[in-house]
């Protein structure tokens, strides 16, 4: 007889305790939500507002040439041209990604050789005495 009423005892206890603590474990899961989102949000203003990245603007990511399809609040969205797919980064992933952009060569030669080139750049000396 004591166990049954001890048992009805525990669970009016656990029923005032869900009640009057329930919404602090509500409120926290909604708060980190919140954060999540915010967070993202914020990061997608700064990259939206920033000159890192431009719409079609050919980009290098780990090595494979990429074009920027869309600069969004929360996403960005690359086309990699080497498999001809779609790849979507959110804004708050974009500072682990290694990112390379071709500089302009201000009317000299470019640094690199193309991948269409073989071997070695042939050199030509030219004699002053021949003239």
């Amino acid at each position: 007889m004591t166990n049954l009423i001890e048992q009805v005892n525990v669970d009016q206890l656990a029923e005032q305790a869900i009640g009057h603590y329930g919404w602090l474990l509500v409120a926290a899961f909604v708060t980190l939500l919140f954060k999540d989102v915010l967070f993202n949000f914020v990061q997608g203003i700064l990259v939206f507002w920033g000159s890192n990245f431009e719409n079609d603007e050919i980009l290098y990511i780990s090595g494979r040439q990429a074009r920027v399809i869309r600069l969004g609040l929360t996403s960005c969205t690359f086309f990699l041209t080497d498999r001809q797919t779609k790849m979507i980064v959110p804004n708050s992933q974009l500072k682990e990604l290694v990112v390379e952009k071709k500089l302009p060569t201000n009317g000299g030669e470019e640094y690199l050789p193309k991948g269409s080139e073989k071997g070695p750049m042939r050199i030509e000396l030219i004699d002053a005495e021949d003239e």
